[in-house]
């Protein structure tokens, strides 16, 4: 009869085991799915099912191997380590070499990735070891789920919130955005897919619980059966059908009453994820604007210095840019709004994956190399809307580490700044449907305009005695009228040298100008533009020559001028590739690829009603010289005669050497370079964290037995240590190995064990709580010596391997707790090797009477 019932039993099991994993694996897809918009890349899916199937052989050999939680946990965390560079770190799988820093990038992740997840834009694709959380959730909450169903009868509804960790990391640690509202007849569903995940998490979770009690209803009606031989009268149709209806009209109500509630609570705007919280941006307040140091590219040395070479740039790519200035303050454009701060997430700079989504993006697909030559500026050279950058050489991780971006401005900062050598090629996208500027509609909302306490009178009457209208037209033509009335100067002082930027443009004839960009620099250029223009009748822009200036001080005049007529409006500091057609005074664009200080210039762009940007070039002319009526007008230059004094040298007093006012001529020692020093100890810092995170655990785990054996040492009376002696031995034999006592008292437990000083402690012990005399100080002591022998004896024909799992065995704490000890089985109705050992060695109940739970 038995042997007809045992391919019965393995069907069942066989069947029982892959139902629960079946729903543990859908509840896991569904987490896999609320985290997919974090990563939307291939590997996503290599990680997550490296995860998954890991899991499930740590699980299924646990269970045959009847592993306790502790020693499941250490091979979890083993494996993790083991597959965790191939599975959550990618780039570190070129090398050898990159392996084993791949590793130390991979313990350091563990511990510091979460953050950095959350403070980095997404999708992060396998960007460094972003990886890393989703395989340790993923990893873990598998493992946990599955060993939960198969091996925890009383436990296994602990497996939904468990595996509900997987599918809130995706929710939390997702975008801020929700989905696009989805309308179903007459219901608007404000984010579909959230509102999916929940339902599909909620029906699994049902189904599996109502599976669960089913089985377990028949595993008992069958064991009833087989106890006592009565079966159970077939149900007929109407009961089942009832049990049915009850569950599926139970879903169905949590469906209908949930969901609408859920989905009219979730705001896209309003949305608040982990992301939301922790502020990414970087901050830029430190770093000077970059349009102040417009002229120290053109006035120094690096007027003819290469700062960095262009290759293999797509034709398409005619300007790059270093930095998008979108806000004034009266003083300088800057970065950041002066107002809101760096707090201000449309203006934050937050580190990027060195791939980004460009299924949303619009354009032409443009690519470039760029090499850094003498430029050591945070602004990086780049253009268009971002899609990939891969920096190379050395420096290659640490400028990635230290690469920022922002989505609204299309500008990146590298804050470790570039080196001689170093370089990067990136991939963009070019929108090439650029309105013209004439052909501009003025927006409806207004955009970001600059404060109009900021905006110069001058600037507003001159507007005014121009009579011309408010609309794209009107700006491109107040802009022309800027730049041809203007004259082109980068200095105060005519240059001394041959080779400097006014020899460069022929025909020069040098007018001194004032650098900056504040409102009175402003004022005082649009006031001279009054004052000529109000000085003759001719409309002649050639005669009407009065403002001196250079790209600095004319794009923040024409950013204000389309500010004043309602059109957002923004500086932007770069360079161009090729040459503006038609528009001899633009700046000279780099040759061959090569960007030197002279090609730095600074443009305009203008927001229209389409949302778009249009660059306008607003460089002033240098071919027509200030009017001679202005150098009539102007103050008389008073020359001044400098004698020629007669220096006669004077010997110095001798210094006294007493006096201490002798300065010493000594140079003073350079300092040592200790940078090789710093990198060791960061190396070593790193070990001994993680050394230090992976022996936690077992540290606890031994200083909670010490802590335990101090308290029972040191009882409140001398019974009571001896009761705690008696435990103490009881804890020890637990952990290695031995049966717990449940209902046997001392004596028997101490036979059960089969040792001698077993027994003389229990009999001990026993007189010490029962018997009618109090025990005495030195009982304690010399029960307590007889315990100590006893532990050491335990462990003393132990291999050292087995003296360290008992070392960190968690047996007798369950014991203490009161958890009962589950006999350990396998669900196929065979019993183990090992438990068929044990169980004779033992002389307890024979292994064929185990049956399952």
């Amino acid at each position: 009869m038995r042997a007809h019932s045992l391919p019965e039993a393995r069907s069942t099991q066989f069947g029982f085991l892959l139902t629960n994993a079946l729903f543990v694996f859908g509840m896991v897809a569904v987490g896999l799915w609320a985290a997919w918009p974090i990563y939307q890349s291939g590997y996503f899916f290599i990680t997550a099912g490296g995860a998954v199937l890991a899991a499930t052989v740590i699980a299924w050999v646990g269970m045959r191997r009847a592993w306790s939680w502790f020693t499941l946990l250490l091979v979890t965390f083993g494996v993790y380590l083991l597959l965790g560079v191939p599975l959550a770190v990618p780039a570190a799988l070129t090398s050898l070499p990159a392996f084993g820093s791949g590793f130390v990038n991979l313990i350091t992740a563990t511990v510091f990735s979460w953050k950095e997840l959350v403070t980095i834009s997404i999708p992060v694709g396998s960007y460094q070891t972003m990886l890393v959380p989703l395989l340790i959730l993923t990893l873990g909450v598998t493992t946990a789920a599955l060993s939960l169903v198969w091996r925890a009868p009383r436990l296994h509804t602990l497996a939904i919130p468990v595996v509900f960790l997987l599918q809130l990391f995706g929710l939390v640690a997702g975008s801020s955005r929700v989905s696009t509202p989805l309308t179903l007849g007459f219901v608007t569903v404000p984010a579909p897919r959230e509102s999916l995940i929940g339902l599909a998490v909620l029906l699994l979770a049902v189904a599996f619980l109502v599976w669960r009690a089913q089985d377990s209803r028949q595993s008992a009606l069958r064991q009833t059966t087989q106890a006592t031989g009565v079966r159970q009268l077939a149900q007929g149709w109407l009961p089942r059908a009832r049990r049915g209806a009850l569950v599926v009209g139970t879903v169905l109500l949590a469906t209908v009453v949930a969901v609408p509630l859920v989905a009219s609570a979730v705001r896209p705007a309003e949305r608040e994820v982990l992301r939301t919280g922790i502020d990414p941006a970087v901050t830029l307040r430190e770093y000077v604007s970059p349009l102040s140091q417009y002229r120290s590219f053109l006035t120094g040395d690096l007027y003819d210095t290469p700062l960095f070479t262009v290759s293999g740039a797509s034709a398409d790519l005619s300007r790059l840019r270093l930095a998008v200035l979108s806000h004034y303050d009266g003083q300088v454009f800057r970065v950041v709004d002066p107002v809101s701060g760096e707090k201000d997430q449309t203006t934050a700079f937050a580190r990027v994956p060195n791939i980004r989504d460009s299924s949303a993006q619009s354009g032409t697909p443009a690519t470039a190399t760029v090499t850094s030559g003498s430029y050591d500026g945070v602004w990086l050279p780049l253009a268009g809307s971002l899609t990939r950058i891969d920096f190379t050489g050395p420096r290659r991780d640490a400028l990635t580490d230290a690469f920022y971006y922002s989505d609204r401005t299309d500008a990146g900062v590298e804050l470790r700044t570039l080196s001689s050598g170093d370089s990067y090629r990136f991939e963009t996208r070019i929108d090439e449907s650029v309105t013209p500027i004439a052909e501009l509609k003025k927006p409806a909302a207004g955009g970001e305009l600059v404060d109009p306490a900021l905006i110069p009178e001058s600037l507003v009457n001159w507007v005014k005695a121009q009579k011309v209208g408010a609309d794209g037209a009107g700006l491109a033509e107040l802009i022309t009228r800027l730049r041809e009335r203007g004259y082109l100067s980068h200095a105060l002082d005519a240059p001394a040298s041959a080779g400097g930027w006014a020899n460069d443009l022929a025909g020069y004839d040098f007018a001194p100008s004032l650098s900056g960009h504040s409102v009175d620099r402003i004022d005082s250029l649009f006031t001279s533009l009054l004052e000529k223009q109000n000085s003759t009748v001719s409309t002649d822009n050639a005669v009407l020559v009065a403002a001196v200036g250079d790209d600095e001080q004319f794009a923040v005049a024409s950013a204000l001028i389309a500010a004043y007529l309602g059109y957002p409006a923004r500086v932007v500091l770069g360079f161009a590739l090729t040459a503006a057609d038609g528009d001899a005074e633009a700046i000279p664009a780099c040759t061959d690829g090569v960007c030197e200080g002279k090609n730095l210039t600074a443009w305009l762009e203008v927001q229209g009603a389409d949302e778009r940007w249009t660059p306008v070039t607003v460089t002033p002319q240098h071919d027509h010289p200030l009017a001679p009526s202005d150098d009539q007008m102007r103050d008389p230059k008073i020359p001044t005669d400098v004698l020629q004094a007669e220096a006669a040298e004077q010997t110095p007093p001798e210094a006294n050497p007493t006096s201490g006012e002798e300065k010493a001529t000594a140079e003073k020692p350079e300092a040592a370079d200790l940078g090789w020093l710093i990198g060791i100890l960061k190396i070593v810092g790193i070990s001994l964290l993680v050394l230090l995170i992976l022996l936690t655990p077992a540290l606890a785990i031994i200083g909670a037995k010490m802590q335990r054996r101090r308290e029972r040492k040191r009882g409140t009376t001398t019974a009571a240590q001896i009761a705690g002696g008696w435990d103490e031995y009881v804890d020890t034999a637990v952990d290695h190995g031995l049966p717990a006592p449940h209902n046997l008292t001392r004596t028997e437990l101490a036979a059960l064990h089969g040792s001698e000083g077993g027994g003389v402690l229990a009999t001990l012990a026993d007189q010490a709580v029962f018997g009618p005399i109090a025990p005495v100080q030195a009982d304690s002591d010399s029960f307590w010596v007889l315990v100590d022998s006893e532990r050491d004896a335990l462990g003393q024909d132990a291999t050292r391997r087995k003296r360290l799992r008992a070392a960190l065995s968690l047996r007798s704490f369950a014991r203490v707790l009161g958890t009962r000890q589950v006999r350990r089985y396998d669900y196929f109705g065979l019993v183990s090797r090992r438990q068929r050992r044990t169980e004779r060695e033992r002389g307890g109940a024979s292994a064929t009477g185990l049956a399952r739970n």
